[in-house]
């Protein structure tokens, strides 16, 4: 159990408590953890939400995951917030609010984000889903998703779909789209090695009819509704790494302190301790890079290149901490209770979603005019 930390408000507090006193993988946490603020924290007062801001929500994000040592949970929870929740309050009508946003508030309606295809992740270009109008104000989905994070569970889901041809600036059509509708077929969960607790599967649109009321913004303004979550997703998808490497470290250095070889313990070493302090500079920048994007879009400066360069950074940090574990514990890093395994499958994972390492490169370089 850690303690509360110095700058914990008693929202956080909440949290961390919540952590611990709950079962994190059983399906009652999603509602539990509604309850406690965690999906009205991040949105202002007059869309639903609290106004608490990104850098309160960051810091309960990485409560909950220092406190339990679960990634998954506050990983959906993330992915929820930002790709699904934060769009929908941005370009939804006042009647897709009260339909969907409310709900997702109280944790009555799960969202998920649907834009990565078999054959097109970071590549647009080679989105194949389409919504084509049938003449009668309805709008007929045909293609293929995967790796949608939450879709087991999700109530509606935002499916992103080519509405034109060329450039997906204007081609791209975003929709929301409840589980009950005729020709969405849920495909089974898809097994993975991280992220414990999270839930990711993939889907079929077979000739998926859903009324213009259904679409999410205006007709082509679709990479608009991508690149509003990607901006906030990239930023902050990670904050609750920053609970993993905290309770990581912690544990590495009580048991390098009762750890005896050759007559004192291992933290007695030069070699031990380059290790923990390389750890705890890993952490150390995450955090600080973190928690500074999250102040810059309470200040409501946010940018691309700032959130690529977050995600880029901390799954960087997150990596090398991860990797100095096993030279911590020898052999014993391959027993589950130490956590090293696992640690090091959700850094290898923290790389790829939300965008993969090479594509938060381009973006950085653009940015920098290159």
């Amino acid at each position: 159990m850690s303690e509360t930390a110095p700058h914990e408000t008693d929202f956080v507090t909440g949290v961390r408590h919540w952590a611990r006193e709950n079962n994190l993988l059983d399906a009652a946490a999603w509602r539990s953890g509604a309850e406690c603020g965690l999906l009205t924290s991040p949105l202002p007062v007059t869309s639903g939400g609290t106004g608490a801001g990104f850098e309160m929500t960051c810091l309960a994000m990485e409560a909950i995951a220092d406190e339990s040592g679960v990634a998954g949970l506050p990983f959906a929870f993330s992915a929820h917030l930002w790709a699904f929740q934060s769009p929908l309050a941005e370009f939804g009508t006042a009647s897709q609010h009260a339909a969907y946003l409310m709900g997702s508030l109280r944790g009555e309606v799960v969202g998920a984000f649907a834009a990565t295809e078999p054959d097109a992740g970071s590549d647009l270009l080679s989105l194949r889903t389409k919504a084509e109008p049938d003449g009668t104000e309805h709008w007929r989905l045909t293609g293929r998703k995967t790796f949608v994070t939450n879709g087991p569970t999700a109530d509606v889901f935002l499916v992103l779909a080519r509405t034109g041809e060329g450039s997906a600036l204007g081609a791209l059509t975003a929709f929301l789209v409840p589980r009950a509708t005729a020709g969405l077929v849920i495909g089974e969960e898809i097994p993975k090695a991280a992220l414990a607790g999270a839930r990711f599967n993939a889907l079929r649109l077979d000739d998926c009819v859903v009324p213009d009321r259904a679409r999410l913004g205006e007709v082509g303004s679709g990479f608009a509704v991508l690149m509003h979550a990607m901006r906030h997703e990239r930023a902050f998808i990670l904050a609750p790494v920053l609970g993993l490497m905290a309770r990581a470290q912690r544990r590495a250095v009580e048991y390098v302190n009762s750890r005896v070889q050759f007559g004192q313990p291992i933290g007695a070493y030069d070699a031990i301790r380059e290790r923990l302090v390389r750890m705890y500079l890993n952490l150390t920048c995450a955090r600080e890079i973190l928690l500074g994007s999250a102040r810059l879009a309470d200040e409501g400066r946010l940018d691309h290149g700032r959130a690529s360069l977050t995600k880029l950074s901390v799954s960087n940090e997150f990596t090398s901490f991860s990797r100095e574990l096993p030279d911590l514990y020898g052999g014993y890093a391959l027993l589950p209770e130490t956590g090293a395994t696992q640690l090091m499958a959700d850094a290898l994972a923290s790389r790829y979603y939300s965008g993969t390492s090479d594509m938060q490169i381009k973006v950085i370089a653009e940015g920098l005019g290159l």
